[in-house]
């Protein structure tokens, strides 16, 4: 306990290690998540509160035990507010990075039709007959999906941040957000 109230450098650095992993993942977690009145910044500002509070709860504590609480709010608090504005620009590149690799995709469809006259049925059927390697993970770690119509249009897409579906129709020839 004693360790823990009066924390060293190596259990500050252990700590800090844990609570980033942690944090990432929270802010991870509930960057695929869209519900009507929450969404991931509703999470966050809830979060980096509640850390807040944990700080001026902690400062008095420490006061009074002459402990060194505060640190891991501190710590923590910093981390989220560091990982939250380094996320927006992440997902944005990995957004765009993952519509790329999508063309890459929509490209071996349209070959795969001026090869053959038809669409493929699926993306399989293109890495069997074209002997090409079709990517199959966006950046944001998500799969691609590929879809067929009856009326001979295709559909490529897949999941993005805040509940987000993006596709690409071969009729407007853009990706398309829906949710």
């Amino acid at each position: 306990m004693k360790r823990i109230l009066h924390p060293k450098k190596n259990t500050l650095l252990l700590f800090s290690l844990l609570s980033f992993v942690i944090l990432t993942l929270y802010v991870r977690h509930f960057s695929f998540t869209w519900e009507f009145v929450f969404s991931v910044v509703f999470y966050i500002i809830f979060l980096l509160a509640i850390l807040f509070i944990g700080i001026l709860i902690s400062i008095k504590i420490d006061k009074k035990k002459k402990s060194k609480l505060k640190f891991y709010f501190i710590i923590s608090f910093t981390q989220l507010l560091i990982i939250w504005l380094l996320s927006i620009p992440l997902r944005n590149w990995q957004i765009d990075y993952s519509k790329n690799k999508g063309m890459s995709i929509v490209n071996l469809v349209e070959k795969y039709k001026m090869n053959y006259g038809i669409y493929p049925k699926s993306l399989s059927e293109i890495e069997q007959k074209m002997n090409s390697n079709i990517p199959k993970w966006t950046a944001l770690g998500t799969k691609y999906s590929y879809e067929i119509f009856k009326n001979g249009n295709y559909s490529i897409g897949f999941k993005s941040y805040y509940g987000y579906d993006l596709h690409y129709g071969n009729l407007n020839k853009e990706w398309i957000s829906t949710d």
